[in-house]
This record gives C-alpha cells, structure tokens and sequence, in this order.
C-alpha cells in the first residue's frame, strides 16, 4: 500500500487509523489522553512544543493540540461550496485529501475505503449542521439520535454529499480528475440520486431493520410519513405547507417504501452494494455525454461486471450468476423510476412556493447547478 503522511507527527503510516491520515501511534495517544485533557499542561508554556528535527511533539498538551485540530477539520464550522475542487493539490476543509488510487487494491475494495471515509465526512458536518457539537471519535459509534429531516438540513446536507461524491470520483477513478468541468457535472448529476437511494437504504436496513417506514434522507435525519409535516416546517413560505406535506407523504409512500421493498427482497451483499455504486456512477446511457465519456463508461463497467461475473461463476454458477446481475440491475431500474417521480415532485413544491430556483436540492434534482455562483467561481480559483 502507498504510506500516507499522518497529519498529527508527520511521519509517514501504511495504515490510517479513525478514519483520518493519522498513524496507530498518535490515535492511541488520543484515545489515552483525551480523558485527562484538563489536568495536561503544556511544558514551556507556549503551546507550541513540536519538535520539527524529529516530526513529533515533545509534550502531550501540544501533541493533542493538534490532533483536537485536525479532527475539528473535518467536523464543524466549514463552509460548503457548491462544487469542490478535485485537485488533490487542493483539499477542501470539510474533505480531508483523499489518498492516490491504489492500483493494487480491487475497485470494489477501493470504493469501500472512500465509502467509509465519505461517510464519516458527511455525518460530522451534518451533526455541525445540526448544532450538535461532538467528539469524532464518540461520533464515529454511531449513538446520536436520529431525528427527522427539514427542508434547511436537506439543503444543506445535499451540498455536503455532493461535495464528498466529487472527491469520491477522484479518488476511484483517476479519469475524472481530467475531464472536463461538464463532464463532471453529467456524472455526478446523473449519479447522486442514485447513490443516495442505495447507501440510505443500506443503513436503514442496518438502523430500522424492523421498521420500513422510516429511511434515511441525511446521513443523520429521517424521512417517514407521520414525520411528514415536519419536513417543511423550517421553509421561509408555509403558506402552502400542510398542502405539501400530504403530497411528500404520498411520495415516501410510492417510492422509498417501493425502493426499500425491492432492496429487501433482492437482499444484496456489502460487496454487491459496492459494485451497485460503480455500475450506477457509469450509467449514463440515456444522457447526452460525449463519445469519450460513454467509450470510459463501457470500460469501467464491462470491468465490474466481469469482475462480478467471475466471482458468481466461481460460488454460485454462471446461469445463477448472470440470474443475480440481473435482480440487481432491477434495483437501479426501481431507483431510476422514483427519480423521475421526484422530479414531479419537486415540480409541485416549487408551484407551492416552498421551493424556488434558488433551492440547491431543486437545482439538482432538475440539472440546473448554478456554475456561475460566486463561491463556486471562487472555490475553483
């Protein structure tokens, strides 16, 4: 594996450790002194002990100084952009740099690492989002409460996945880094929808397993019928909101209950939710993408499929096999159908004034990003 430098000492670490570039040593001197945080006390003084000659801290205050710093990066006050800058030379604050491609590593193994660290950024900025001021590593269990989602945490938290998937493309794919700012836009466009219905179904099948009424909306918020009217109850325009209310509830009722029902029966593995991910960021078939775009598309998915069909031909047989591709394909045929039902559906929010051309989840969802916002411009710079 490529050694990574971590972010507390310096030193170089084959292996990261609580989801961020920092090595074995400096997380066990976390989890050791972060209890007795109050009784340390800088050494000089000056809170500035870092012995540079040797990359490491020469006193336990200043040494989780900096590790308090590194992990509050990633977990509150950032500004979101509305796209993030895929150059490794230039990470965002609320995404720390993601680690070269390793080519060694099996694509299916590599979207599983930048899963997981995707998700850790997400959760820490959406409990920022939330007010809730938490420690990663206590984060990183899992106990907060889930409550129900609003349209301002929606908002939000969709500038905040898109974010990460911008990064999630440039780690797995080294194509994308190059391409073209449009080409960009179409896939991850065409992707999120996608990618959010299948990981928010993984997890709710994981967190609500007994209660398919509930799905995950927000990494760290809920949707459900009864919890409905809710959802519109931070809007600047209420006017019509009990109107909307109805029609959302009518909506989670047609798809998220349709796409967790299917999702159920198919009843897919992690490894099978991991090529899902990399089938579904290559499906753009029915786009107008460019010729070399489509040319890299095929590519990346006959390589997936081969690898799948190499794996069932192996365990459970070629026909079984090839049967189970395409119960899985179904599922982003299912997911497909609920996207162009919400499209109508944010039609309708939009003719209700609760949402508006300004609203980031509308602008989406329609494929209408903004590319000449301000902050857009500026974070690109």
């Amino acid at each position: 594996k490529m050694p990574v430098i971590c972010l507390v000492c310096d030193k170089n670490t084959p292996v990261t450790h609580m989801g961020l570039d920092v090595c074995r040593a400096c997380a066990v001197f976390y989890k050791r002194n972060k209890p007795l945080e109050s009784t340390l006390k800088c050494l000089e003084g000056t809170r500035e002990c870092t012995d540079f000659q040797r990359g490491n801290y020469s006193c336990r205050q200043c040494r989780l100084d900096r590790f308090n710093e590194v992990l509050n990066t990633c977990s509150k006050g950032n500004e979101m952009a509305v796209v993030p800058c895929c150059s490794s030379s230039s990470p965002t604050l609320s995404s720390p740099e993601i680690p070269p491609f390793i080519g060694a590593a099996t694509l299916i193994d590599c979207v599983r690492r930048y899963y997981q660290r995707l998700s850790i950024i997400r959760r820490n900025n959406e409990l920022a989002l939330r007010g809730i001021e938490m420690d990663p590593y206590i984060a990183s269990k899992e106990e907060y409460e889930i409550v129900p989602c609003t349209y301002q945490v929606m908002n939000q938290s969709v500038r905040i996945m898109i974010s990460t998937l911008f990064d999630f493309a440039s780690a797995l794919f080294p194509e994308f880094v190059h391409i073209s700012l449009e080409d960009k836009w179409l896939l991850i466009r065409n992707f999120q929808t996608t990618f959010h219905c299948i990981e928010s179904h993984m997890r709710s099948q994981r967190y609500f397993p007994s209660e398919s009424g509930k799905c995950f909306v927000t990494y760290t918020t809920y949707l459900a019928p009864e919890a409905s009217t809710v959802f519109f109850s931070d809007c600047a325009n209420k006017e019509h909101a009990a109107e909307a209310s109805k029609t959302l509830a009518q909506c989670i009722r047609d798809n998220c209950f349709r796409i967790r029902a299917h999702i159920d029966r198919v009843a897919p593995t992690e490894e099978e939710f991991m090529a899902l991910m990399i089938i579904a960021f290559w499906s753009i078939e029915t786009t107008y993408a460019r010729d070399s775009l489509m040319d890299l598309s095929s590519r990346y998915r006959t390589e997936i499929l081969s690898k799948m069909m190499a794996r069932y031909k192996e365990t459970i047989g070629a026909m079984a096999g090839t049967m189970r591709i395409g119960e899985l394909f179904g599922i982003l045929g299912t997911i497909k159908k609920a996207e162009l039902d919400m499209q109508w559906e944010y039609e309708v929010y939009r003719m209700l004034d609760l949402f508006d051309d300004h609203t980031y989840m509308y602008k989406l969802q329609m494929h209408k990003p903004d590319l000449t916002d301000c902050k857009t411009l500026n974070f690109l710079r």
